[in-house]
């Protein structure tokens, strides 16, 4: 008899054990999906209104981010993996005043360079990638549609730690940075387009970027 309960709790030990191993172990494909708040940061260009408060209230948006991973069993220093991957990151500003409105849209497409430390219920990041950014603002001055749009070379820098709670889902917060320069931009206004040359303004010189606080969940597959 007791060699049979000896075996009950052998196997029992081994089942309870492969359980575990499935709650903690990750596959090799990760694919997130983010939102938050965002800040931009830098100089404005083409807006309707450069009042101090105006561009103030401006620089306060939401930003939405989708990134793919391919974490490799190659390891960089101990418990850090490298990752290549992909990232779409979204993010719109929008403010109003009597005579008009501004509506940025950003979106920024780049392949990632990543780095992830994997544990048994958590996960760091650490990822940049170089791509592009496609900038518009439909604006309006005295209820006439106005456009502008800036698309420029952009890179990001990008930290994120994620919670496991199975073994393919887990909870995430990201902090991403993205940033670009330029020095003109095209504006559609009355049927009419044309460029502007980067005024001088209190902004300050052409670079801008926008930082986002993220919170989302990530697929392990």
């Amino acid at each position: 008899m007791k060699n049979k309960h000896y075996c009950l709790l052998f196997g029992l030990m081994i089942h309870a054990v492969s359980i575990f191993a499935q709650d903690t172990s990750i596959g090799k494909y990760l694919l997130s999906f983010h939102a938050g708040p965002s800040q931009y940061m830098g100089k404005f260009m083409g807006i309707t209104d450069y009042s101090n408060q105006y561009r103030e209230d401006l620089r306060n948006g939401i930003a939405w981010n989708v990134n793919y991973y391919y974490l490799t069993n190659k390891h960089i220093f101990n418990s850090w993996k490298f990752a290549p991957g992909f990232m779409y990151e979204g993010s719109r500003y929008e403010n109003s005043h009597s005579d008009g409105s501004d509506k940025i849209q950003i979106h920024f497409v780049s392949p990632q360079l990543a780095l992830f430390m994997v544990k048994e219920k958590y996960t760091l990041s650490l990822s940049t990638g170089l791509g592009y950014q496609f900038y518009k603002d439909k604006s309006s001055v005295y209820d006439t549609p106005r456009k502008v749009s800036m698309n420029k070379i952009a890179y990001n820098l990008s930290a994120a730690a994620e919670y496991l709670f199975s073994s393919q889902w887990g909870v995430s917060g990201k902090v991403n940075w993205i940033m670009s320069n330029s020095d003109s931009y095209s504006v559609r206004y009355h049927g009419q387009t044309w460029k502007v040359e980067s005024p001088e303004s209190s902004d300050g010189g052409g670079d801008f970027s926008h930082i986002s606080l993220l919170i989302g969940l990530n697929y392990h597959f």
